[in-house]
């Protein structure tokens, strides 16, 4: 089987059992913090002051746009990128209790991943995965591609504003706008359900916002630099970062990614995951699932 074959298969018919077989999260043993970059009262403050720094930010044109083509994947290690001490130490009580919970079920491996029921992984987690990214960079709107669910982020840098806290309805991913810092990509998304940082780590609240910024350090790099404010389950403003190194393989792509189609995981009665084997009841074939009964002599062998 083909490279692309097997990469096409992880992220479809297996992509909904292999979630919860993604890295683990990493421990908290004691990790040097990084130094504490400026922080503001809101997301929002923050955002603002780096577009006054940025004199409103820079105007693309087709020509003047940062090349980020490829794909891209998180480069570094969940020991080297995911720091969780930055984000258990500020924690509200209620928000680091349930933490506790969470681990503790997760030490009996009682798990439960809402992407092992194909939900969008959301925000912030969507900077930390590991699958593939790409990005599509036009003077008004940037695209922001991620190989699973077609969890597709759309970042608005004509000016607009966020969509009205009268009429906003949370979303996985929230409502993103943003503008350019020469060659930054300066994001800022409130609106979101809540989520985790990353799989298995604390949860974050509907109050939640982010700010970003993402830029390519050379030919092959990219860096996320992200600031969570959560009044709700946050003391202060947290601050993450993460790499992405380029897919040097030309037939690795982002395709279309049905996960229902090998969604053979389940909540169990205790909170963990279980997953239906060939052969049980329910059980669905990520090969012949959807596909019509004339047509299943002719799968190519």
């Amino acid at each position: 089987m083909g490279k692309r074959a097997i990469d096409a298969l992880s992220l479809s018919g297996l992509l909904a059992a292999v979630a919860i077989a993604q890295p683990a999260a990493p421990t908290e043993s004691p990790k040097p913090a990084p130094a504490r970059e400026q922080t503001y009262a809101t997301s929002w403050d923050e955002y603002q002051a780096l577009k006054a720094r940025a004199k409103g930010g820079t105007v693309l044109t087709p020509l003047t746009a940062p090349d980020w083509s490829g794909i891209w994947r998180r480069s570094g290690t969940p020991e080297e990128e995911l720091n969780p001490s930055e984000v258990v130490t500020a924690l509200t009580p209620k928000y680091k209790a349930a933490y506790e919970v969470k681990r503790a079920k997760s030490a009996k491996g009682i798990e439960w991943d809402r992407a092992s029921a194909c939900l969008p992984v959301g925000m912030p987690r969507w900077p930390a995965d590991p699958w593939l990214h790409e990005f599509v960079i036009k003077p008004k709107q940037t695209w922001m591609l991620y190989g699973q669910l077609q969890e597709e982020r759309r970042v608005y840098t004509d000016g607009r504003g966020h969509v009205s806290d009268t009429v906003a309805i949370p979303q996985w991913d929230g409502d993103s706008i943003g503008f350019w810092d020469g060659d930054t990509l300066v994001i800022h998304t409130n609106h979101m359900k809540p989520g985790e940082y990353w799989r298995g780590s604390p949860e974050t609240s509907y109050q939640a916002s982010t700010v970003e910024r993402w830029r390519r350090l050379d030919a092959d790099t990219m860096e996320s630099r992200e600031t969570v404010y959560d009044p709700v389950s946050l003391t202060r403003p947290v601050h993450l970062r993460y790499t992405y190194s380029r897919v040097k393989d030309p037939d690795v792509r982002i395709d279309y990614d049905s996960c229902e189609e090998g969604n053979n995981n389940f909540r169990t009665a205790d909170g963990g995951t279980g997953t239906l084997l060939p052969g049980e009841p329910g059980y669905r074939d990520p090969t012949h699932f959807g596909i019509p009964e004339v047509a299943l002599d002719s799968l190519p062998k």
